[in-house]
């Protein structure tokens, strides 16, 4: 038995001071370890070597395991001098190994020998062969395979490869003895690239620091040399930005290290495929002007390249542009062909966004854009589709690309590219050059064309509609929904620009419940098909929609997503919609300044971008605010300030009217309310009905006012929520006025009943005056809405006592009989088992039911019961 100690690790080399912790790889290596063999592939710089050293110096030192390292080099000609190290290193650590056998012998006996006794020792035996040859046949290759035949279940190899090692790396798979560690799982997360720029005190922001991990695509030794030479420049976060694969750091080290050591032909492969995202053996072909067989070598020995799946590659980011640049320098005239070469082939094969990337690289801008129109699809180009996206892509089209081309289709483009760029002068220029030239075709001729441009109008500022309902957004609308199933289905971006430009259209007219309907299928189009813009933009359009129509708890919800997925409210940005229906909601749930804040917001874009229907929904948002909150003057100051803007739908001027009608009536002014109620028009309505009972009120009219309200009260559940809490209220208020606290407080039950469905508190809060006293003194029936009536302030006082309990008591006293029915109905017995009981009808029993219900100002049985008990009647 050896002296030295079992565990004793073999040669292995000294990690540096610098290595940054992968846990994550470290506890891959640790777990493989209990199997026959480990493969570490990635490129240089990758931190395979690193890695496994630190895993190493972690187990070096436990006794029931020896760790062996051989690193390959030009040395180990032969399978006899591998063996030989091997053993060497092994004796050394303490292993008792055996001898070599002598004279002529074939490796597989050579390694036969050695691997079995290795493998059988009853102690762990780990053997990491780093730098491992790629070449088939080489001697390192030729000793780890017959040793891995032949060793048993103690020894365990680990293998250290820039390529995928020439081994039977599916026989070990399906035995369940192989763990693969590959390129993705090497790449730097958030904490090993915060570590690597902490030891060159360097400080990123996380925005910058994701921004270098995209750029590198995790690569180590990419990550260390940007922080090495952000360590000596004062603006780290622009080196970040401008970091691409032509720093001269990264070109040399990928070129000495990579790409000097490629054979010619599979450099000029390597050259060629760093235009494209991603390739296959097909694109290859093309790119280089016929078969490559070299391409299966090509993506074997080369980690720097990525399988994708279904026979698609991609070259790790800073490795593509580092590829480019000396493509560019060493070739610069091959560039603009090999993009053309790539967007034919991509065409062909149906792939769009890939073929219009690279004509527009090669500068073939017609027969990019003639792409883009004549598949339909304008709507990549305006950023609809987030998966599919050209925006960006035809910045660079020159002018004359645009206006000296007598076809139509750079020109929709160049209006597309400024619609996305919100540049209405760019916009409108490429628009009436691109309308020119259709001008000249029959009608029925250049629909591709046409529908772009009804795309661009779907897409485009909100622009002033006329009285009639053929508007140009109309128009758009229907010559989209016309387009052939199989093209929507393609392009489901189209159906719902379509659904959704009806939808705002109706909206314009007031036909408020299509609106929603149009806008709701156009959202739901748009979440299934990844139709980020739009989807922001619907959703802001059918959020006011349903704050029109009064229902604030699916306003607030579409706000809510809006919030998660903005659209910047900016002139153009389509989020003034978004905003104005969260004002609203602030404004009916009384979060005032909130409210202020979402109209401030709006009031800064309409200055900047006048937009005629959003003005006039923000003056009516504005007004109401001011009304509600007692400031009737202001109100009507702001309403005559929206009197120049036209057009107006008639919808809107008739909600101005009304609202107009209740500042008047604020201010005492019955008559000038009671006009405007009637210019308004269509006074049955009951939105109609409450502004004139308001103006009744505000003369001291109350009889005119009840008898308005009693034909108001079970007005239909199609009316707003808040509509309804309106009338309910003023019923309540006019009742307790008179002395009828029964009526009253039945009337005030049914309006927080209402209010809590959509969590209205507006009418409560406008109510303080009458509202609190009568809550104070009745607390049982406000407890249940407590949060409804934060604002009432409705908290007792330290030592207040409890109310006059006249103020409580019953406006009439229950009958001997109702005070029998009460009792039975406190023990839960039914309808029919009390009228069993008392010897009476079922009728009876109903009847005397809803005298007990009156008397005690309550709708319903549990509330009987609860206040019986408060009252001291059970």
């Amino acid at each position: 038995m050896t002296e030295v100690p079992f565990g004793t690790t073999a040669s292995l080399p000294r990690p540096p001071a610098w290595v940054v912790p992968r846990r994550q790889v470290t506890e891959r290596l640790r777990r493989g370890a209990g199997r026959r063999l480990t493969v570490v592939t990635g490129p240089p710089g990758a931190g395979k070597t690193v890695a496994a050293l630190d895993w190493a110096s972690s187990v070096s030192g436990r006794s029931d395991r020896c760790i062996c390292w051989i690193t390959c080099d030009e040395t180990i000609v032969s399978v006899r001098r591998f063996c030989r190290l091997l053993l060497g290193r092994l004796g050394r650590a303490g292993v008792d190994v055996p001898a070599l056998p002598d004279g002529e012998t074939s490796d597989e006996a050579l390694v036969e020998a050695i691997g079995d006794p290795l493998g059988r020792s009853g102690r762990a035996i780990v053997v990491v062969v780093d730098d491992f040859p790629a070449e088939a046949g080489s001697a390192p290759a030729e000793a780890v395979n017959a040793l891995l035949r032949h060793a048993g279940p103690w020894l365990h190899v680990v293998v250290l490869a820039r390529s995928s090692p020439r081994i039977p790396l599916q026989r070990y798979r399906l035995a369940g003895e192989l763990t693969e560690i590959r390129t993705e799982e090497l790449a730097f997360g958030e904490q090993e690239t915060a570590a690597v720029l902490e030891q060159h005190a360097v400080r990123l922001p996380y925005a910058a620091q994701r921004r270098l991990r995209e750029k590198t695509g995790g690569w180590p030794a990419g990550i260390r040399l940007a922080a090495m030479a952000m360590a000596r420049r004062a603006d780290p976060e622009g080196f970040v930005e401008a970091l691409g694969g032509d720093d001269q750091a990264v070109v040399d080290y990928l070129t000495e290290e990579v790409f000097e050591s490629e054979p010619p032909q599979l450099r000029r492969v390597l050259l060629v495929t760093s235009i494209t995202r991603g390739f296959n053996a097909d694109l290859v072909a093309a790119l280089i002007g016929g078969p490559c067989e070299l391409f299966p070598e090509l993506v074997r020995r080369n980690a720097f390249i990525v399988p994708q799946g279904h026979g698609w590659y991609r070259h790790l980011p800073m490795f593509a542009q580092a590829m480019r640049f000396v493509l560019g320098q060493e070739a610069p005239g091959e560039v603009e062909e090999l993009h053309r070469r790539a967007a034919a082939w991509f065409e062909r094969a149906g792939m769009l966004t890939e073929a219009v990337e690279h004509a527009a690289r090669a500068g073939e801008w017609h027969r990019a854009s003639q792409m883009v129109v004549e598949r339909f699809a304008v709507g990549h180009v305006l950023g609809l589709r987030s998966r599919e996206s050209l925006t960006g892509v035809f910045d660079a089209m020159p002018d004359d690309a645009v206006f000296g081309c007598p076809h139509p289709a750079p020109a929709i483009v160049r209006a597309a590219t400024a619609t996305a760029g919100r540049d209405d002068r760019a916009r409108d220029h490429a628009l009436t050059y691109a309308n020119a030239l259709l001008n000249a075709s029959p009608q029925d001729e250049a629909q591709a064309e046409r529908t772009g441009l009804a795309v661009i109008e779907l897409c485009g500022p909100r622009a002033p509609r006329p009285a009639e309902r053929t508007s140009p957004l109309a128009r758009a609308s229907a010559m989209v929904r016309r387009l052939p199933a199989e093209v929507l289905d393609e392009r489901p971006e189209l159906r719902a620009l379509a659904a959704g430009g009806e939808g705002t259209e109706q909206l314009w007219h007031g036909e408020l419940k299509e609106a929603a309907r149009l806008l709701r299928e156009a959202l739901t189009v748009a979440e299934d098909s990844g139709t980020a813009h739009a989807r922001s933009s619907f959703r802001g359009d059918l959020a006011l929609t349903e704050a029109l129509l009064g229902r604030m708890r699916t306003a607030a919800s579409l706000v809510a997503g809006n919030e998660e997925e903005p659209v910047a409210v900016s002139a153009g940005g389509r989020g003034e919609t978004a905003a104005l229906a969260s004002a609203w909601v602030h404004v009916e749930r009384w979060r005032i300044d909130q409210a202020g804040n979402e109209l401030d917001r709006v009031r800064v874009v309409l200055t900047e971008c006048p937009d005629p229907f959003l003005a006039l929904v923000h003056g009516l948002v504005g007004a109401w605010t001011d009304l509600v909150q007692g400031r009737p003057d202001r109100a009507l100051d702001g309403l005559r300030a929206l009197e120049p803007i036209t057009p107006r739908p008639r919808w809107l001027r008739r909600r101005l009217a009304l609202l107009a009608a209740d500042a008047h009536a604020a201010l005492g002014e019955g008559k000038a309310a009671r006009l405007a109620v009637e210019r308004a028009g269509r006074t049955s309505s009951l939105d109609s009905r409450l502004s004139y009972a308001r103006a009744a009120m505000s003369d001291g009219d109350d009889a005119a006012a009840a008898a308005v309200l009693r034909r108001s009260l079970h007005a239909s559940s199609d009316d707003p929520t808040a509509l309804r809490v309106d009338a309910w209220m003023l019923d309540a208020g006019l009742s307790y006025r008179k002395g009828d606290r029964s009526r009253g407080r039945r009337s005030l039950t049914r309006a927080l009943r209402l209010a809590a469905r959509e969590e209205i508190r507006r009418p409560f809060a406008m109510s303080r005056a009458w509202l609190r006293p009568v809550l104070l003194a009745d607390r049982e029936l406000g407890q249940p809405y407590r949060r409804l009536l934060e604002p009432l302030q409705l908290a007792p006082a330290a030592g207040a006592g409890p109310h006059h309990l006249d103020e409580l008591a019953p406006v009439e006293r229950l009958s001997s009989r109702e005070s029998d029915v009460l009792r039975r109905l406190a023990q839960m017995m039914t309808t029919e088992e009390i009228a069993a009981d008392l010897l009476l009808s079922v009728n009876t029993v109903k009847t005397h039911l809803k005298s007990i219900y009156r008397k005690l100002a309550v709708t319903r049985r549990a509330e009987a019961v609860r206040r019986a008990r408060r009252l001291s009647l059970l």
